[in-house]
């Protein structure tokens, strides 16, 4: 029973280190809207502040689309993968402790 604690806490470290990162990377984004081509920095550069903001939020979407394509692909084509996530899981359902009683 304690090596089953503590590959949970280990486990549970490493979701809070992961999800750590990406709260990180989510408040790390600038102020300012870094464009990729000539046209997107002279549409940005000439638009309102709230456009600027919407902006930014598309090109993070964009960004991660490929990743959410990914992991779609995986989890659909490779039942090894969705054996993995299903055992991940598993050992991180929280069970409630049974009452004596």
């Amino acid at each position: 029973m304690k090596n089953a604690a503590r590959i949970d806490r280990r486990c549970l470290r490493g979701l809070a280190g992961s999800a750590a990162l990406a709260v990180l990377a989510l408040l790390a984004g600038s102020t300012d809207a870094i464009a990729q081509c000539s046209l997107c920095r002279d549409a940005v550069a000439a638009s309102s502040p709230q456009t600027r903001e919407a902006m930014n939020y598309a090109i993070i979407g964009l960004a991660m689309a490929p990743y959410g394509v990914a992991a779609l692909a995986a989890w659909t084509l490779s039942p090894a993968v969705r054996a993995g996530v299903r055992a991940r899981l598993r050992r991180l359902s929280f069970r409630r402790p049974e009452n004596p009683s």
